[in-house]
């Protein structure tokens, strides 16, 4: 025992008395948070957008704004509805609501908000404004296009970001023309490609018979959805934020688990191929046992990883504290919701316990690989094959949120390589008990065949008695004897 923990200290410090180590971790609180300030500093420092449609009796252009409109208000009504859940603001944003379910300005809206509310509200501005053409000819409206020329507007000189010609053909069929020098940009497109689709259905009603109003009532019927789940009180059946983070963190939990064991392997892989070129190995070999050299391996490199795992869960409670301080629209809930699925007992006792499966099995196949290879470039001839295994488990897991219970995920589960990953994943779903326990009966099965042959394989190779060729020598041999 003094033997693996003189070994495990060593493997230990080696990697965590390095300044590289320390800083790469305080970098992973510093990513988050740019994870969440840097989307939200794009889209609130995102201009907006001023664009104009020529269209020749203006029908199209009038439909183009009605849409605009009709957009930021359903961002106006889905914020108000999330600031509703938030405490301290349930009456104010009601009030609210109903201004805007009545027809009333912007401004009066706000009038009825707190200051924390109206902030939030007036985060919301339109990406896309719509101006009066400046010319009613393309090559006209080409200075302004490329900025050689600027459009004076109440607010001051502003440049045309697009400009669209709407035609219609003796025929009835109508063509636009876009005209933006954002070539890959397609949100605009589309805006206009809509809303003038929708004109040219109301006039193919009203060429029919039927009034405008009534075709224009039809259009914007749209039933109402209520997600429910029968798992809980008629009263309180309705599926929430606190409902789904479960499974988000479930499947977060799996990618993690899937780095974390591929990423400590890959230095067990990679440290016992340095120390047998660099003739460390036959001088560890002197003073300690070959079993000794491998748990202790396995077990520092595994304390590296659960201090990398605490770095981590302390960066993501204070990304999660802080993303929602800051997101006021409802994202407080959300973010709440999901740290407490993230500390759900349910997960992380899982989680670590299949951790520890996950990365024996795995540590100790690269460990025998590593001890097999005198040079990187002989790894990658053993490790290619177990590379595309650990794809496998990355694929299925975007299936996961779709249909946690499917028939395949089901059989992948089984699969001892696969199972850390797979079940983890599906447990909020709740699968059978007699697969929880099976799965995780054939993996600690497979995880103790695994330990022993990868000692086996490690001694062969510590010991300079194999190389890169030994599977292959061990399957002629087993052919010979067979003959």
């Amino acid at each position: 025992m003094r033997h693996t923990y003189l070994i495990a200290r060593r493997e230990y410090l080696s990697y965590v008395a390095t300044p590289g180590f320390w800083i790469s971790l305080a970098m992973v609180p510093v990513f988050m948070l740019l994870g969440i300030a840097v989307p939200l500093l794009m889209e609130s420092a995102t201009p907006t957008r001023y664009f104009a449609i020529v269209d020749a009796d203006g029908r199209y252009e009038r439909a183009i704004a009605s849409k605009l409109e009709r957009d930021q208000t359903e961002q106006i009504n889905a914020l108000l509805k999330g600031l509703a859940r938030v405490p301290g603001q349930e009456d104010s944003t009601k009030r609210a609501v109903k201004a805007l379910e009545a027809g009333q300005s912007l401004d009066e809206i706000e009038a009825l908000m707190d200051a924390q509310a109206r902030t939030a509200l007036g985060a919301i501005k339109s990406d896309y404004v719509l101006v009066a053409p400046p010319a009613s000819t393309q090559e006209a409206l080409r200075p302004y296009l490329l900025g050689d020329a600027e459009i004076t507007i109440p607010a001051g000189p502003i440049s045309l970001y697009a400009a669209a010609f709407i035609r219609r053909t003796n025929d009835g069929r109508v063509t636009i023309d876009y005209w933006s020098t954002a070539i890959t940009a397609g949100r605009l497109k589309n805006i206009i490609r809509r809303a003038v689709r929708e004109q040219m259905r109301t006039d193919a009603f009203a060429s029919a018979g039927l009034e405008t109003e009534i075709v224009r009532t039809i259009n914007a019927m749209e039933p109402t959805l209520s997600s429910l789940s029968p798992e809980k009180d008629s009263a309180e059946a309705e599926v929430t934020a606190r409902d789904t983070a479960p499974f988000f963190a479930a499947v977060v939990f799996a990618f993690i688990l899937w780095s974390v064991v591929f990423s400590v392997a890959n230095m067990l892989l990679t440290s016992t191929i340095e120390e047998k070129s660099g003739k460390v190995l036959d001088s560890l070999l002197c003073s300690a046992p070959v079993r000794a050299l491998l748990s202790g391996k396995l077990l520092g490199v595994a304390a590296v990883s659960f201090t990398l795992l605490a770095g981590w869960a302390v960066a993501g409670v204070l990304a999660t504290a802080l993303g929602g301080h800051f997101i006021p629209s409802g994202g407080g809930g959300k973010a709440a919701a999901m740290l407490g699925a993230v500390m759900d007992p349910g997960l992380i006792f899982p989680f670590f316990g299949y951790f520890i499966f996950g990365y024996l099995m795995f540590g100790s196949i690269f460990l025998a690989l590593g001890s097999l290879c005198e040079t990187l470039q002989e790894a990658q001839t053993l490790m290619s094959p177990l590379i595309f295994i650990l794809m496998v488990p990355m694929m299925a897991l975007m299936f996961v949120m779709r249909d946690p219970n499917s028939p395949i995920l089901g059989v992948i589960s089984w699969i001892p390589l696969f199972t850390p990953y797979i079940m983890l994943a599906r447990l909020p779903a709740d699968p059978p008990l007699y697969e929880i326990i099976g799965t995780t009966l054939v993996m600690i099965l497979t995880t103790m065949v695994v330990l022993w042959a990868a000692g086996r394989v490690f001694h062969a190779g510590a010991m300079h008695q194999a190389g890169v060729d030994y599977f292959s020598k061990l399957l002629k041999w087993r052919r010979a004897n067979r003959q």
